[in-house]
């Protein structure tokens, strides 16, 4: 089945992703709340013996592989613990830093070229299919879950290859010899239930999705097709094993208590959402805002309150406990959102949603003078400076690259967009590959903890990071990304259209 995005499946489509996350966010939380991700490490540790490049083979390749199932955010998050607990091993100031340094590249090359392989694995591909659609670029029809995969994943793995080649030359120059002590006792079993867990649900979520873009399956119900009923049945099925089920079996009577547990923290949601980005908001900014969040919480804990002792006779005074009944917390996981960029994340959202909008249905002739103009005057000029199409093709990917160290890789795309058309014209691309080029090119940036979101949600949690050894390996894979994508994009333009 082609991706098609039109009015009737976008919902659907809509619906399917949030299905992915969601259950890929929870199943990251629920192997991390088993200590799953402390045991895979210490096997990692122990199976490596003293070679800090095996070490880091494993954390790449890992975080690689599961970005190409679940979206890249989320893996490093899941993966944070899992780089603190190797980090805090190291015994020496100086072989911390050079753990977490080497750790950070290895999470965020894996993760961000992970994403870059499916078409689920990064929020930057969906836009930019929504984008060819929205500007009926030719040929967009050749741009399916599978097509993405097959392109996606060997180009991905060169890039990889790269990647890994340039983390353990750095690796090269630093020390971490306490990592490996002998005298530590690091059990060298993986623990296989948990992973198959993990292992049979990537097989699920990929399988459904590869069907929905194989086939066009009738709508059986309202406007849901079999595949969506999937869909929609293993979503409602893990949100039941995740917060309803007993955690122990002959657990009577406790499925209603957890049932309404979850139920009042879904409506209290907002809530807690205020209080814990004021608590957030009062460490970053140092101002005081105790009385804000506090009022909040207390009002929460009075909501609370009066339905559960209603229901169950037994008040509850501290809402930040673990709900010890049910597999996750909701409670817990609530707490432990990044709030600050969540909301941070919405904003821009919403503001490039407002652009796109006013762009296409308002003032477009007039953004189209006053803006693209410029820019596309700009850098058609300095492209054309360059005689050979590849080397034109190679300065426009590194110029994206660039610019999305520090500029919003989504915010790139949504603006060079429109300009697919004129750049692919000077590189010898079709408008759709032109296209593509920009979506990956503004996915490549490694150097800078603003990169990419895995890059700033990794920095800002994996203590001891020295950006004094990051920055040159990230501005080094920088520069063979480029080439690689060049050369991938032409071959590609040169073999289909």
């Amino acid at each position: 089945m082609y991706y098609h995005a039109g009015k009737k499946r976008k919902p659907m489509e809509l619906l399917q992703n949030t299905v992915i996350l969601l259950t890929g966010f929870l199943l990251s939380e629920m192997l991390v709340s088993t200590g799953t991700h402390q045991r895979v490490i210490d096997y990692l540790l122990g199976r490596s013996g003293n070679n800090l490049n095996a070490l880091l083979t494993a954390v790449l390749l890992l975080s690689y592989t599961l970005s190409i199932f679940i979206s890249h955010t989320i893996v490093v998050i899941s993966m944070i613990p899992v780089i603190n607990r190797i980090v805090s091993i190291a015994q020496d100031e100086d072989e911390r830093k050079s753990a977490a340094s080497l750790l950070y590249l290895a999470v965020t090359y894996g993760t961000n070229t992970g994403g870059m392989a499916s078409l689920t694995g990064s929020p930057q591909n969906l836009l930019a299919i929504a984008l060819a659609e929205l500007y009926k670029i030719e040929n967009r029809t050749l741009i399916t879950f599978v097509s993405w995969l097959g392109v996606g994943l060997p180009a991905t793995l060169m890039l990889l290859f790269l990647g890994r080649s340039t983390i353990l030359f750095t690796a090269k120059t630093l020390h971490t010899p306490s990592l490996f002590s002998s005298g530590r006792k690091v059990p060298c079993a993986l623990p296989h239930k948990p992973l198959r867990l993990l292992t049979s649900n990537l097989i699920l979520v990929s399988t459904l999705s590869g069907l929905q873009f194989f086939f066009k399956p009738e709508p059986v119900f309202l406007s849901l097709n079999l595949i969506d009923l999937c869909f929609v049945t293993y979503g409602a099925l893990f949100l039941l094993v995740a917060f309803i089920l007993p955690k122990k079996n002959g657990q009577t009577g406790v499925m209603l208590m957890n049932l309404i547990f979850f139920l009042l923290h879904l409506a209290g949601s907002p809530l807690i959402f205020f209080s814990r980005l004021f608590r957030e908001l009062e460490s970053h900014i140092g101002l005081s805002l105790k009385n804000i969040y506090r009022n909040l919480e207390l009002i929460f804990t009075f909501l609370f309150n009066s339905v559960w002792n209603r229901c169950f006779q037994e008040p509850i005074t501290n809402l930040e406990l673990p709900n010890t009944r049910a597999k996750l917390s909701i409670n817990l996981i609530l707490k432990d959102l990044p709030y600050v960029g969540i909301t941070l994340v919405a904003l821009t959202g919403m503001a490039l949603y407002l652009l796109v909008t006013v762009w296409n249905v308002q003032t477009a002739m007039t953004l189209e003078d006053y803006h693209l103009t410029t820019i596309k005057s700009t850098l058609l000029y300095a492209v054309e400076m360059f005689g050979n199409r590849y080397i034109r093709l190679i300065s426009v990917v590194l110029l994206i690259i660039f610019a999305s160290e520090l500029l919003s890789n989504s915010a790139l795309i949504l603006l060079l967009a429109p300009l697919s058309t004129d750049l692919g014209a000077q590189t010898a691309l079709p408008p759709i590959m032109m296209l593509l080029t920009i979506t990956i090119a503004a996915s490549s940036a490694s150097m800078t903890p603003l990169a990419s979101m895995a890059n700033t949600i990794a920095f800002g949690s994996i203590k001891k990071v020295s950006l004094r050894i990051t920055l040159l390996p990230g501005f080094i894979m920088n520069i063979l990304a480029a080439i690689v994508v060049a050369a991938v994009f032409s071959l590609l333009s040169a073999l289909i259209l």
